[in-house]
């Protein structure tokens, strides 16, 4: 059980949230938000390239699940910046909601592209497969990768006008 991908995963995802605090006292939310959108893709690389052993799938797993906890730990502040006070529980709520449906988009396409990866009779996907859902990973995470740097540099813009 200690060894598992899943408990891996999920204690990264853990220190990333945790950690996100102390960085966030030296980074802006909305770089925040991209750099970890950056490691999300990093793990997502690391998985397309390097996954032939066991020791390759933990490290790969335990990148995204870094990055994933400090993403979902930069959002509402990216949210709370840009909200007014008077409808930050309906813009939080809102997160939420968006969060589950991206959750239940991604997962639903990694199923698609590896069903699609799936020759008549065999069990497993084609190594391809799993190649091609990691850098479709890539491509999703260039999109709030991009939102997080033009949101820092709007507020770059404002602070210094």
């Amino acid at each position: 059980m200690l060894n598992c991908p899943y408990r891996a995963n999920a204690e990264s995802r853990f220190t990333g949230t945790r950690d996100t605090p102390r960085v966030r006292t030296r980074i802006a939310d909305p770089l925040l938000l991209a750099g970890s959108a950056v490691v999300v893709g990093g793990g997502f690389a690391l998985f397309a390239a390097a996954r032939s052993d066991l020791a390759e799938l933990f490290a790969a797993m335990g990148v995204l699940g870094f990055g994933v906890g400090g993403f979902s730990a930069a959002m509402p502040g990216v949210i709370l910046a840009v909200t007014p006070k008077s409808e930050t529980s309906s813009a939080m709520s809102f997160n939420y909601v968006v969060r589950s449906v991206g959750y239940s988009l991604g997962s639903a396409i990694g199923g698609l592209i590896l069903a699609a990866g799936t020759g008549p009779g065999h069990l497993f996907p084609d190594d391809s497969a799993y190649t091609t859902a990691a850098l479709v990973g890539i491509g999703a995470m260039a999109i709030p990768t991009l939102t997080g740097l033009a949101l820092a540099r709007r507020r770059s813009s404002e602070t210094n006008s």
